[in-house]
C-alpha cells in the first residue's frame, strides 16, 4: 500500500511539470503578417508590387490596397492629397524614423529583375552579397527600399553553404584596396 502515494505524489509531479512546461512558453504564435506602406500614388505603387509578382487581392473605394505574393501580404494607404510630398521629408518626425528595408525573398532573381526592367524601373544589378545572397535593390515609387533577394528568410545552417563560392572579408577588403588584383592572380604565383 505504500507504493500508491508514491506512484500518487510521481503522477502529480508529472503533471504539475507539463502545466509548468505549457505556461513557460505562453509567447504568441503570429500566424500572419503584412507590411503596410503609407504611398503617394497607389496606383503607381500598385505597378511596382504587381510587377514583383504581388496581385490585389483587396481593394477599398478611397485607394486602400492589399496585395498578396506567396505568404507576404502588402498593404498601400494612399497619403492625404494635402500630405502628398516624399515622405523623407517629414520622416525626422517620427519616432523611430523611417529607415526600413523590405526584403522579398524570391525563387527567379533574374526574372525578377527583368520584370521591374520591363515595367520601367532601373533596378540595382544582381550582387552576390558577402553573407552568401544574391539579391538587386531598388526604391518603390514612395522610396521605400527594396532588397529582392535569391535565399530564404531563415538562414540555412553554415555547414549548407557552398562557401568557397562566397568572397570572404579579407577578399572584399583587397578587393577595395588593391582593385586590380584578384585572387586568381594570386593563385597563378
Amino acid at each position: 500500500m505504500r507504493i500508491a502515494p508514491v506512484v500518487l505524489a510521481g503522477i502529480v509531479v508529472l503533471v504539475a511539470s507539463a502545466a509548468l512546461a505549457e505556461d513557460s512558453d505562453s509567447r504568441p504564435v503570429i500566424r500572419e503578417s503584412k507590411f503596410e506602406l503609407f504611398v503617394g500614388d497607389a496606383a503607381a505603387s500598385v505597378v511596382f508590387y504587381r510587377a514583383l509578382g504581388f496581385e490585389v487581392v483587396h481593394e477599398k473605394s478611397y485607394g486602400y490596397t492589399t496585395l498578396a505574393s506567396g505568404g507576404t501580404v502588402v498593404a498601400l494607404s494612399p497619403v492625404p492629397s494635402w500630405a502628398r510630398f516624399p515622405l523623407w521629408v517629414v520622416s525626422w518626425l517620427r519616432y523611430p524614423p523611417l529607415g526600413t528595408e523590405l526584403v522579398l525573398y524570391v525563387d527567379d532573381l533574374g526574372a525578377a529583375r527583368s520584370a521591374l526592367v520591363e515595367t520601367g524601373y532601373e533596378p540595382g544589378d544582381i550582387v552576390l552579397q558577402a553573407w552568401g545572397d544574391r539579391d538587386f535593390r531598388i526604391t518603390d515609387p514612395d522610396g521605400y527600399y527594396i532588397r529582392v533577394t535569391l535565399g530564404h528568410a531563415i538562414p540555412q545552417s553554415v555547414s549548407s553553404l557552398r562557401t568557397s563560392e562566397y568572397p570572404t572579408a579579407a577578399d572584399r577588403i583587397q578587393g577595395l584596396v588593391f582593385p586590380m588584383r584578384s585572387r586568381d592572380q594570386d593563385d597563378r604565383k
